[in-house]
């Protein structure tokens, strides 16, 4: 059976981390995991250049870290976490880079954080925490939104369905194993979504370009008949099938709130160049436009086998 064993909460102090912290307790519960904690903190003033005293660097180096360090433990008091739970306080900037200072032999199924709010394309770039930890984080990333426990028990699961690239197939099979691993009591029901395009505006560029009257239909049918088969192998009710036109993000989007989505499971596949940088990928998209929580999960991700 596989299982999560290992999660490693990150600690933003930018953020309120209420609602990861809940969720990180939920999840430690429920899966019988170990938990572990990360924050960071970063000051350019004690980098060389900045102050030629290099004694008042390293004091001031050491001062955020323990005022951090205090921060931290402060909130574990508060949300009583179990007193023996491992605290890492890292000197970076990032999230990601706290994560990999933890240590680079340990593996975590799941890295949970609180998301940061993002109103506009700006926000998206300039905040960049989120992005940089859903791009370079070697596990899957929990990015949390809801402040209340997954009360619907709805899990929609995003899935490219007529890709037929490894990584797309790698992806959804890993979307569909979490959406198993977190559903193990069978409480939740797991749905499945997959976008479409339409066809008549795919094509308005090509003016000369004849468009079959059936075209759309067949797209359709494809995209239908793929999920269909996802369903079947991965036990999903044909009632829990959703099969939307549109963009992908817009489609999980307006689905995530049709059901009343506790939990988003979307695919992050990595993208090249300055396009991917501007526009963003699919799943920050999905971040910024859903209540629901989002796990990003990437080709390389996956759930361990249980350890007997």
């Amino acid at each position: 059976m596989l299982t999560i064993n290992q999660i490693l909460l990150v600690l933003d102090k930018e953020l309120d981390n209420s609602t990861a912290i809940k969720r990180a307790m939920q999840l430690y519960h429920e899966q019988n995991a170990n938990l572990i904690i990360t924050t960071y903190i970063y000051n350019h003033a004690c980098e060389e250049g900045s102050l030629a005293d290099l004694d008042m660097r390293h004091k001031m180096q050491e001062m955020l870290l323990e005022q951090t360090q205090q921060w931290a433990e402060d909130l574990m008091q508060e949300y009583r976490i179990p007193d023996d739970t491992p605290l890492h306080v890292a000197w970076c900037a990032h999230a990601y880079q706290a994560v990999d200072q933890i240590n680079t032999d340990e593996t975590y199924e799941l890295v949970i954080k609180a998301a940061a709010k993002h109103h506009s394309l700006v926000d998206r770039v300039l905040q960049h925490q989120d992005w940089n930890l859903l791009r370079f984080c070697p596990s899957p990333v929990l990015l949390v939104k809801q402040k209340h426990a997954w009360e619907s028990k709805q899990i929609l699961a995003a899935v490219d369905s007529t890709s037929t690239d490894q990584a797309h197939t790698i992806v959804n099979e890993h979307i569909f194993e979490f959406a198993e691993i977190l559903n193990a009591d069978k409480t939740y029901t797991t749905h499945m979504v997959n976008s479409y395009p339409i066809m008549s505006l795919a094509l308005a560029s090509l003016p000369d370009t004849p468009i079959p009257e059936d075209l759309q239909q067949y797209v359709i049918d494809q995209h239908q008949t793929a999920c269909d088969g996802l369903a079947h192998q991965f036990n999903i009710a044909d009632d829990a099938i959703h099969v939307r036109e549109g963009e992908p993000e817009d489609v999980i989007a307006q689905t995530a709130a049709d059901i009343e989505a506790d939990l988003v499971i979307v695919g992050a596949i990595p993208k090249e160049g300055i396009g991917s940088v501007l526009l963003g990928s699919t799943v920050e998209h999905v971040v910024d436009m859903t209540q629901a929580d989002v796990l990003a999960i990437k080709p390389q991700d996956g759930v361990l086998p249980e350890v007997d």
